[in-house]
């Protein structure tokens, strides 16, 4: 091997490695699907809480233990949907995915022992309303943290948003308005930023 044929491989790791940092995030349509989740569960809450339909307390437990079950079946099955696509395995991927992870398992067991005591009490717990500030001071974290990583300037900007949607969470505390507030949040920050991702998805491997 020559120093030209050296050269030559050389550069072409290196433009292999560059595409591959440079790779589109792959977290578009779990955003997309936990966006659309949280914002119906944060709406009926609010639609309970102001008594819009007439529903028992009964239906706070309804609606997030749908909310929890749902949202396992469709994790799960939107990990099996980004096996095959190329760029898993860049630093903005690898990194959105472990923040997520963390972020994840922190809001299961926050939510998971609010649903219980509720279908326990008959009651919403009032852990849910106080909730809010840490909900997206985490989608805050995590939206940053990808968005600085995978170079998505959506996502950076989403994650500012929701640091922002904490001051409105902690005004209306204690008001029914504070769960539409929270939708209209999850709107914002997650699912729509997760609908303009999945737009620059690849399609396919190459």
């Amino acid at each position: 091997m020559n120093q030209s044929s050296l050269s030559e491989d050389l550069a072409y790791v290196r433009d292999l490695a560059e595409a591959g940092e440079k790779a589109p995030l792959l977290g578009g349509r779990f955003l997309t699907f936990w966006g659309a989740l949280a914002s119906a569960a944060y709406l009926l809450h609010y639609a309970t809480t102001a008594g819009l339909f007439g529903w028992p307390d009964t239906a706070y437990g309804v609606i997030w233990g749908s909310f929890l079950v749902l949202g396992i079946a469709g994790q799960a099955i939107l990990v099996r949907t980004i096996r095959n696509k190329p760029g898993g395995n860049s630093v903005g991927n690898r990194s959105e995915a472990t923040v997520w992870m963390a972020g994840g398992f922190a809001l299961f067991a926050y939510f998971f022992s609010l649903i219980v005591k509720s279908f326990q009490t008959g009651a919403a717990a009032p852990g849910f309303e106080s909730s809010l500030p840490i909900v997206f001071a985490i989608y805050g974290v995590g939206l940053i943290t990808t968005g600085i990583m995978g170079k998505t300037k959506v996502q950076t900007y989403a994650g500012f948003g929701a640091l922002a949607m904490i001051v409105l969470a902690v005004w209306f505390e204690g008001s029914a308005e504070i769960w539409a507030v929270a939708g209209l949040g999850a709107f914002l920050t997650v699912l729509v930023p997760g609908l303009l991702m999945m737009r620059r998805e690849p399609k396919s491997v190459i």
